[in-house]
């Protein structure tokens, strides 16, 4: 089987930039946010299996279908920048996350500053700490160019999926020796230390569902980002590397939908008023 996007976009402008963004279902919304080199296309095999839910993904900054700034660093402040002020105009006052690479980097330091309009956190391989195989992949493909990415693509996913040849280029695309280098900073140690301390005080309800064999963020990441949140619950997957959504989708979602069914239970319970007995 091979793994395509074609579900439609829609388009806001950010900061002058045409920004696009999946836009699909109703119920509670889940803003799922996608990483390096991908789009928010990585959380399209997950569509079928949240049919009760408003999921909103928009692309990052440069990436899928999103414009990018012809000058200048795209490196950490510029993302973030541009996905807060995506945040503040597009998804309904509250909403859960959904997290992936880069988007758990971003994401969960928004969500720490703005804990008030998250209601859970779903956590897909990312890290809280420095890595250096991010920077040999960062330094292979400033070497080899566009090739080693194409090929990495594919090696990620661990049960036999193929991608579409459509999306690994619209993938690859962006990531010029020159793009990486205006944006080298992405998961810099300094980033990686505040959002640490930052996530020792973020007190929401949190699923971390992990690849067995991810080859990016091997399990030991996870194993960091559950001491940093140590309310959080994790969940492997066998055979799955770093692409879960794309390798698992439905027993991401099926986790997922668990997750936040307990959740909405919990809250329900706590916010119904309790019998009063007259005497």
């Amino acid at each position: 089987m091979t793994r395509h996007h074609s579900t439609e976009r829609k388009t806001v402008l950010i900061g002058g930039l045409s920004t696009a963004y999946l836009d699909v279902g109703r119920g509670e919304t889940i803003v799922a946010l996608h990483g390096i080199p991908t789009s928010s296309a990585l959380f399209e095999p997950l569509l079928p299996f949240l049919t009760e839910y408003r999921v909103i993904a928009p692309d990052l900054l440069g990436q899928g279908g999103t414009e990018s700034l012809t000058t200048g660093a795209l490196g950490h402040a510029a993302y973030a920048e541009h996905l807060s002020e995506f945040l503040e105009l597009v998804p309904p006052p509250t909403f859960h996350l959904l997290v992936h690479d880069l988007g758990g980097v971003l994401g969960l330091e928004w969500a720490s500053d703005h804990s008030e309009r998250v209601k859970s956190v779903v956590i897909l391989s990312t890290t809280v700490t420095w890595s250096w195989r991010v920077s040999l992949i960062c330094a292979g493909n400033l070497l080899f160019g566009q090739t080693l990415l194409r090929y990495g693509m594919q090696t990620a996913l661990k049960r036999g999926m193929a991608l579409a040849p459509a999306l690994v280029e619209n993938w690859i695309q962006p990531w010029s020796r020159r793009r990486i280098l205006r944006g080298v900073d992405h998961f810099a140690s300094a980033h990686l230390r505040r959002l640490r301390s930052k996530l020792s005080c973020l007190r929401l309800p949190a699923l971390v569902i992990w690849g067995e064999q991810d080859d990016i963020f091997p399990l030991a990441h996870a194993a960091r980002i559950i001491k940093a949140l140590p309310q959080a619950r994790l969940v492997t997957l066998a055979r799955c590397g770093h692409w879960s959504p794309l390798d698992a989708p439905e027993e991401v979602a099926q986790h997922m939908i668990e997750f936040l069914r307990s959740n909405a239970a919990v809250s329900a319970s706590a916010h119904r008023p309790s019998a009063v007995t007259e005497i």
